[in-house]
């Protein structure tokens, strides 16, 4: 599977009518966990024009907790985590079949405004991609574009909160009006997240976001998300699987298949609690990528 670069997301007015999303009861989990999700996948399959990238993912997300995406390159974790937000929208070729249910309701469904969507489930890349615009004005652009219409005050104050929960603020608060760009590689990033929950999203999604970091920046990362999770639901895609074992309270392992025609698909092999997944995994397939034997 080809990858696809980095997508800014275009934004509409910001007074365009919001869906309502209520939170339903909680549902019987797939993969043997019983979990209150705020997202859940049903028998969803991705195409990219005739190619379909992933097959048939059934998966609970829960409320609070850092859920990790593992498997080979190509199985289709980042096709996965870019469709729980609605980000694949923006490849002309891709398309959704099936259900992505956030709050009781398909987000797929007609007349649901995607840019809502990825205003309550916001979205960190693989490499840090901060506006080139002051520290300041890249958390207070994405809060001005979304509908923000309080005082100057209170947008200080929003910024202050948002670079704090991003373990940032005292790095940077005698610096706001310096660009994003003169930070280093992992202020980058923090900056990034402080600007995906600037929105007070319910979900914040990661795409490797470690990748392109040094051990100590992705220290602070992994920190970081370890905090937010108190108040934010995450979803990680990572190739680190020390990493899923250190930060994730569950963790998906997906692998690749080829059908007759020797067409490579990705589907879900097991989701589960992390330290089982890790100890005890239900399928051979799991165990022989956790232990090296492929991938």
């Amino acid at each position: 599977m080809s990858e696809h670069p980095d997508t800014e997301v275009s934004v509409t007015e910001p007074d365009a009518p919001a869906p309502q999303f209520e939170v339903g009861a909680a549902t019987e989990g797939t993969n043997g966990a019983d979990i209150d999700a705020v997202i859940e996948t049903r028998k969803m399959d991705v195409f990219y024009g005739d190619f379909q990238a992933v097959s048939d993912v059934s998966m609970k997300f829960a409320f609070n907790q850092i859920s990790a995406l593992i498997g080979p390159s190509g199985c289709g974790k980042s096709t996965v985590l870019r469709s729980l937000n609605r980000m694949n929208d923006l490849i002309p070729t891709a398309r959704v079949e099936g259900e992505v249910v956030y709050h009781d309701a398909n987000m797929y469904a007609e007349g649901v405004d995607p840019v809502e969507i990825r205003r309550r489930i916001g979205m960190v890349f693989q490499k840090p991609n901060p506006f080139p615009k002051s520290i300041y004005d890249n958390i207070a652009w994405g809060l001005k574009i979304n509908g923000f219409k309080g005082s100057k005050e209170a947008l200080d104050d929003t910024v202050e909160d948002a670079l704090r929960q991003a373990a940032l603020w005292e790095e940077v608060k005698d610096k706001l009006s310096e660009s994003g760009l003169s930070l280093s590689g992992g202020q980058q990033q923090r900056l990034c997240i402080a600007r995906a929950i600037a929105t007070k999203p319910d979900v914040v999604l990661m795409d490797e976001p470690c990748s392109a970091l040094d051990p100590i920046a992705t220290l602070r990362i992994e920190e970081l998300m370890l905090q937010l999770k108190d108040e934010y639901s995450i979803i990680i895609v990572t190739h680190n699987m020390q990493q899923a074992a250190r930060v994730s309270d569950r963790t998906a392992f997906f692998n690749v298949s080829l059908d007759t025609t020797g067409q490579r698909t990705g589907h879900l092999v097991e989701f589960s609690d992390t330290d089982i997944l890790f100890t005890r995994p239900e399928q051979q397939a799991t165990e022989d990528y956790i232990t090296g034997r492929f991938g």
